[in-house]
């Protein structure tokens, strides 16, 4: 790896390592597990309005509100102790193919899951989803917790889906599961970085742009 590759990766690295993407991440999972919970739990007739309607503004809604409240923390707790470094982001073109992508393999997914009448394998498929997602990250951002996350995140949703429980609430244990595990990680690494940071001068600096 050059010297450009490893700076580059260094300053994305640094954009995780105080943990607070995951933890963030992590609570949109238990809330999205929460109104799961509630849509097997009740027998409101609202129930079904959120499934099929609500719910995915409801996800438009949650990573909205997730990326305001992440740069809302990182300027007063993260840039104060060990300032503010930008990177290349990506490009819209490159989000954009990573969008489609990501249809792609949740529709493929799908379907098969819907063919094949593996409905009772859903949690592995959720696990097997989340935990490929975030093996991805930590190779990309070299940080082992990530690695770590995904392999509980497949472990955890191969578990569930052979506990015997219906479908729709083994799918919610799996996405409280990883949720948690992705709380207590982040949660975790924020307070070794708090333990290990000092504040810094007023002034943010920028190491790559």
């Amino acid at each position: 790896m050059n010297d450009l590759n490893k700076t580059i990766r260094r300053t994305q690295q640094y954009w995780f390592e105080d943990g607070l993407v995951e933890l963030l991440l992590g609570l949109l999972l238990l809330v999205l597990s929460g109104l799961f919970w509630w849509q097997v739990a009740t027998d409101s007739e609202y129930a079904a309005l959120v499934g099929g309607i609500a719910m995915p503004f409801i996800i438009v809604l949650g990573a909205i509100l997730m990326g305001v409240t992440l740069r809302w923390l990182k300027q007063r707790l993260v840039y104060p102790r060990t300032g503010y470094v930008t990177y290349a982001k990506p490009t819209n073109k490159q989000r954009g193919l990573s969008a489609v992508l990501g249809f792609v393999i949740g529709a493929a997914m799908a379907l098969t899951i819907t063919q094949l009448e593996l409905a009772e394998l859903t949690p592995a498929f959720i696990g097997a989803g989340m935990g490929l997602a975030l093996f991805m990250l930590g190779n990309r951002v070299g940080l082992l917790r990530f690695h770590l996350l995904a392999l509980w995140a497949v472990a955890s949703g191969i578990i569930i889906a052979f506990l015997g429980v219906a479908e729709t609430v083994a799918s919610t244990f799996a996405l409280g599961s990883i949720g948690l595990s992705m709380v207590a990680s982040g949660g975790f690494a924020f307070w070794r970085y708090w333990q290990n940071s000092e504040p810094g001068s007023d002034e943010p600096m920028e190491a790559l742009s």
